[in-house]
């Protein structure tokens, strides 16, 4: 290789390496709907924190702790915030992040058109545009189009979550509908729980089909474990809590001792 092609070849990678990088229109474009579509989940985070501190609606802790506030929280951070620091590096977000805010955002407009109670609608308006607003700012997209795989022992894993999840996102959004007066008909908890249920599904049906999004287990785990742990100590329906226990722990566990295959 000639010295001309050297310098040929060095002069292309850099351009490369520099057109990666955002400029400053982009990056405060990031910047803008990042805090946008910030805004809401840190409220909501803040809030929610508040009152568990404080011991305020003692009666909703359970609530509190999955669906109205914590869990949720931390679904909706973990799409946003890989979206937002990869956009703000100029890379390509991973299909994994990308999964995971459609599957928030998928499973919220769902449950919303089924439920629209306490504001459900708008909330999802808000929560949508801003998604869609920070999607539309990134240099590089998520590459969502990948092999589908059945994956032996995540498949099933991913269809039991299903059965033990959706009856119970159903029977929340039937409580929200019928409840039109009353705390729950301004603060739709009932909903929540409903909306945090399906996206868990999901992730888990994604997860078990699309290889190179295995590790969302790990969300689907943490959300059963949370949602079955807390139940356990609060109150709840102890088969339903101790079967969202079990299912989350393998979901933590069946990836990591080489049980599935097609691991991402």
């Amino acid at each position: 290789m000639t010295t001309t092609q050297l310098l040929s070849t060095s002069s292309a990678e850099t351009a490369a390496v520099q057109v990666s990088r955002p400029g400053r229109g982009r990056r405060a474009a990031v910047g803008l709907t990042a805090l946008l579509a910030c805004a809401l989940p840190t409220s909501f985070a803040v809030s929610i924190t508040g009152m568990l501190v404080t011991g305020a609606e003692a009666d909703h802790r359970f609530h509190q702790l999955t669906g109205q506030g914590l869990l949720l929280a931390a679904l909706w951070f973990g799409g946003l915030v890989p979206l937002i620091r990869a956009g703000w590096r100029g890379v390509r977000p991973t299909a994994t992040a990308g999964y995971l805010h459609l599957a928030f955002v998928g499973s919220g407009l769902v449950a919303a058109a089924v439920s629209a109670g306490g504001g459900a609608r708008s909330l999802l308006a808000i929560v949508a545009g801003t998604g869609a607003l920070l999607w539309a700012a990134l240099p590089l997209r998520p590459r969502l189009r990948a092999r589908v795989s059945l994956d032996p022992v995540l498949t099933p894993l991913a269809l039991a979550v299903a059965a033990l999840l959706v009856p119970f996102a159903v029977d929340q959004l039937q409580l929200q509908l019928a409840t039109t007066t009353g705390y729950h008909a301004e603060n739709p908890h009932l909903f929540d729980m409903a909306w945090v249920a399906v996206v868990l599904t999901v992730l888990a049906l994604a997860g078990a089909v699309v290889p190179t999004v295995r590790g969302l287990f790990v969300w689907v785990g943490g959300g059963c474990a949370l949602i079955g742990g807390a139940g356990l100590l609060l109150g709840e329906s102890w088969v339903f809590s101790s079967a969202a226990l079990v299912l989350g722990l393998a979901a933590l566990v069946a990836p990591r001792l080489g049980l599935s295959r097609n691991r991402a």
